[in-house]
């Protein structure tokens, strides 16, 4: 079984000079997700390049935290769309 890696979440706002309000923002509005452990608040590694992606949406275009939450809607079922696309691609090559 993989062992999954949490960073502290201060720790990662400190070494990014990302606001951590910015990172609690984002779990409020559950686009990430917290483990808390003695009083501590982690973050999944695997969320880290979904916080700087969020991060400079909002920076940099100006996109409010709702504008975030439909954004990664959009890209879930793009990426789940891409996915079958290629299963249905893989099926076509069969009969050709």
């Amino acid at each position: 079984m993989a062992r999954e890696k949490y960073i502290l979440v201060s720790h990662y706002c400190a070494q990014t000079h990302i606001e951590d309000s910015f990172v609690k923002q984002l779990h409020e509005y559950g686009l990430i997700s917290f483990e808390e452990k003695q009083n501590d608040v982690f973050i999944d590694e695997k969320d880290i390049s979904e916080i700087e992606r969020m991060f400079r949406l909002h920076h940099e275009l100006g996109i409010n935290f709702e504008g975030l939450d439909v954004i990664k809607q959009m890209l879930k079922r793009m990426q789940k769309m891409e996915r079958e696309m290629d299963l249905l691609q893989k099926r076509l090559r069969l009969y050709e």
